[in-house]
């Protein structure tokens, strides 16, 4: 066992010739990271398989349509502090961690007055049930936002393995908990409530822990709350671009429509996750180097092994999706061919780490960029495509997207 580790060390710092990167940490923390987002996928593949066979594609659809309006009252949060805390941390100003979730609550006023509009504009319709909705949403969706900072502050600290120790109870107890709500045939609204409920209490939990074995110092820095605030307005049409697919289908297509597409893309987004670990063990890492270091190690020349991944793991996803639908979800099998497609999508991956290394040069201006043009880009795409073609149209602006993001991600990063 010694002798395969220090072979395995000697061939990773060997690489660092090649890729001008830390090799050995970024196997290291990609390893806590990445089995984070297996472990993830698998219990979220779990939840998906009971849900195919416990709820009706309508009950499924109305719960995907309020995990979206959630998303979208999420995006009037500070969703932009989680990435600056990491770029507080990763410098040594650990009191932003706190600074940051008590600036969270404040400003999650807003959304939860929005949340409360919208809730009483169903009431007055006589929509009970998306009213409660609504409701839910606005009193859950700030606090969770801001209470899973403990994971920003971990990663900024480089410490993997315990960010992926409480990640884990995290999930545990919430997909336990929708589970069982989905084998007791809850309504949307039901499992709307323990959705939220559920994943509130946790985040809580993991924070309470965290401060106990990090005691955060009292130092401070006066740009990472200005930094923070800068990512979030920016992000805003980024998450409506995200979220505005479910929207789209459930108002065009309806929710048992919506039920399909949920299922075509569960597996490909689950996919790509597994190569987030690159962006989000390199943000730490690269926030303490310089432009030019950063620009030298995320060259096109030494990213093509993540394009050669990508367009490998897409490739046998669509070859075994028959299959995979088949066994886990029989009662969708009309999702298939919209699931192989939509496989190509992956490619974000890449975008996402030329976006992190802005993130990390804290490049402002290219940000604003990066998150204003390229969501109303999406939006306009996504409108069009299944307002002319369907989920088929949709599914096609989705692809297109996620192409154009990876190329203007490295344009903003490597033009100077």
């Amino acid at each position: 066992m010694d002798y395969l580790k220090t072979r395995t060390l000697q061939a990773l710092r060997w690489s660092e010739q090649y890729t001008k990167t830390d090799m050995v940490y970024l196997a290291g923390s990609g390893f806590w990271i990445n089995l984070g987002v297996v472990l993830t996928s698998f219990f979220s593949l779990a939840l998906y398989t009971v849900f195919a066979r416990t709820l009706s594609p309508e009950t499924y659809g109305i719960y995907q349509y309020f995990l979206s309006a959630g998303g979208l009252i999420g995006a009037l949060t500070l969703t932009g502090m989680n990435s600056a805390v990491i770029r507080a941390v990763a410098r040594g100003n650990e009191g932003m961690f706190l600074s940051s979730v008590r600036t969270q609550l404040r400003w999650g006023l807003i959304p939860v007055a929005v949340a409360c509009c919208i809730a009483g504009y169903y009431f007055i319709r006589g929509n009970i049930p998306f009213g409660a909705g609504f409701l839910i949403l606005g009193i859950f969706v700030p606090f969770t936002y801001a209470m899973n900072t403990y994971s920003a502050y971990l990663i900024g600290k480089k410490d993997f393995k315990k960010s992926f120790t409480y990640n884990l109870w995290v999930n545990l107890l919430f997909y336990s908990a929708l589970i069982v709500a989905a084998f007791a045939h809850a309504s949307a609204l039901i499992l709307l409530a323990v959705h939220f409920v559920s994943q509130g209490i946790a985040h809580y939990l993991a924070h309470r822990r965290t401060l106990r074995a990090y005691p955060p110092n009292n130092t401070t820095d006066t740009e990472t709350s200005a930094f923070g605030g800068h990512l979030s307005v920016m992000g805003i049409l980024g998450t409506v671009a995200n979220q505005l697919d479910n929207f789209l289908v459930f108002h065009f297509l309806g929710p048992a429509t919506l039920a399909i597409y949920a299922f075509a893309t569960a597996i490909p987004d689950r996919l790509g996750g597994l190569l987030k670990f690159i962006p989000a063990s390199m943000l730490p890492m690269l926030a303490t180097q310089s432009e030019e270091a950063t620009k030298e190690a995320l060259s096109w020349s030494r990213m093509v092994w993540v394009v050669v991944l990508v367009a490998l793991l897409a490739g046998a996803y669509a070859l075994i999706a028959p299959l995979v639908f088949m066994i886990l979800f029989p009662t969708y099998m009309a999702a298939v061919p919209f699931s192989q497609i939509y496989a190509l999508s992956m490619i974000t991956t890449l975008g996402s780490i030329f976006s992190a290394a802005l993130i990390a040069q804290r490049q402002i201006r290219s940000l604003y960029v990066f998150n204003t043009a390229l969501p109303i880009i999406g939006i306009v795409l996504q409108f069009f495509g299944i307002a002319l073609y369907g989920l088929w149209g949709l599914i096609a602006a989705k692809i297109l997207v996620a192409f154009i993001l990876t190329v203007t991600a490295s344009f903003l990063l490597l033009r100077r």
